[in-house]
């Protein structure tokens, strides 16, 4: 895309509070509008492009300090204690209840998406989040690269993207090597931390057993679920 699709394309989302979204389009945008300004020989044309990336620079500094503030604020309004052995707590019973249709993005904080069980568990918190947040439009996954040759991170990753846009949804992987925290943000203030993330449930007793394909009968390893609201966070 130009820098001109890709800059009104931001600033469209920004506008309707897709925010998360808009902050990636914004920074391809302003790459895209860097390279026109360099190659451009017209000073004019020059100093015009200039004023236009510091304009867009600014807003999407302020979109991104709107976006980290997410995590740093709210009031625990639930807490839930998983013992080890628990079962019911499937990802329906842990989110259901806060995905609701003024969902349009949402963040994912979960390090540890390498191991196949790891992706199906993201393919299967996404499949809730399809199924009861009708506007949504944008999940944006942090996690840690796996750089085994033997990964299936890539082509899990690729499939579900694929997948994910026949929804009309669009999914973006940052990978950061650091990564600890892990939490679930939704755009309409929710933000769900479990100490285990999204892998909190023990594995099946074979794959015949009760429970290995409905989680809500598969037994969970101890963790911790916070719930916290932010009505300020809500777009």
């Amino acid at each position: 895309m130009s820098a001109v699709s890709l800059l009104t394309k931001a600033i469209e989302l920004d506008v309707s509070g897709r925010r998360i979204e808009a902050l990636k389009l914004y920074e391809e945008g302003i790459g895209e509008l860097l390279r026109v300004c360099k190659a451009e020989t017209n000073e004019e044309k020059k100093k015009h492009f200039q004023s236009k990336i510091v304009e867009y620079m600014n807003r999407a500094e302020e979109v991104k300090k709107l976006v980290q503030k997410w995590n740093t604020k709210g009031e625990i309004c639930d807490k839930i204690h998983v013992i080890d052995g628990a079962s019911g707590f499937s990802y329906r019973r842990v989110f259901e209840k806060y995905m609701k249709d003024d969902v349009k993005e949402i963040l994912i904080d979960e390090p540890y998406l390498k191991e196949h069980f790891q992706i199906c568990n993201l393919v299967m918190f996404c499949e809730l989040a399809l199924s009861k947040c009708k506007n949504l439009r944008y999940i944006k996954v942090t996690t840690i690269k796996d750089v085994r040759p033997s990964s299936e991170q890539n082509n899990g990753f690729s499939s579900l993207t694929e997948s994910l846009a026949k929804k009309s949804v669009t999914i973006n992987f940052d990978f950061h090597e650091n990564l600890h925290d892990r939490q679930v943000i939704l755009s309409n203030g929710y933000i769900i931390k479990i100490g285990r993330g999204l892998h909190y449930f023990k594995p099946p007793a074979n794959k015949y057993s009760i429970g290995a394909f409905d989680h809500n009968f598969r037994e969970c390893r101890e963790t911790n679920i916070d719930i916290f609201y932010c009505p300020e966070n809500k777009k």
